[in-house]
């Protein structure tokens, strides 16, 4: 498994986002590239603690087996809906846009990877592996959305 924990992983995931241009376009989705950017920005921070999120009350996905399947085993479907503090709208790309992700990435890839992280609006309680593990996840399905 894939995770933002290994740094060649969460290298590989970095030069994928700088490969990204502002006339990168979407494979699938309604974003656009800036605000695919924007959306892992923050979701990224919400993985670090820093931006909280509204839980779902979903508790289906707070347990064992459909939380080890979706963070593990299957892909992310297209057009899965997110949490609203998760969406800026549609922006421009920037070179500092890129950094700041890869920054991000960076801070949670280097950070803790023992005991619990922050609590997920809809899987509940994770382990800081669980969130490198589905950072790394979530980054490659919008990668791939925009062919990088």
């Amino acid at each position: 498994m894939r995770t933002v924990l290994d740094a060649t992983d969460r290298e590989i995931l970095c030069g994928r986002v700088a490969s990204l241009s502002p006339a990168s376009l979407p494979r699938w989705g309604r974003m656009n590239v800036g605000g695919m950017v924007a959306h892992l920005c923050q979701w990224t921070r919400m993985a670090l603690g820093e931006l909280p999120v509204a839980p779902k009350n979903k508790r289906a996905f707070e347990v064992f087996p459909l939380k080890h399947l979706i963070l593990y085993v299957l892909p992310i479907p297209r057009g899965v809906p997110t949490a609203p503090e998760l969406l800026s709208g549609p922006t421009g790309l920037s070179e500092g846009d890129k950094a700041a992700l890869q920054a991000l990435v960076r801070r949670l890839g280097e950070g803790p990877s023992e005991g619990m992280g922050p609590v997920h609006p809809l899987f509940g309680a994770l382990t800081r592996r669980e969130w490198a593990a589905f950072a790394h996840k979530h980054g490659d399905h919008h990668l791939r959305q925009f062919g990088a």
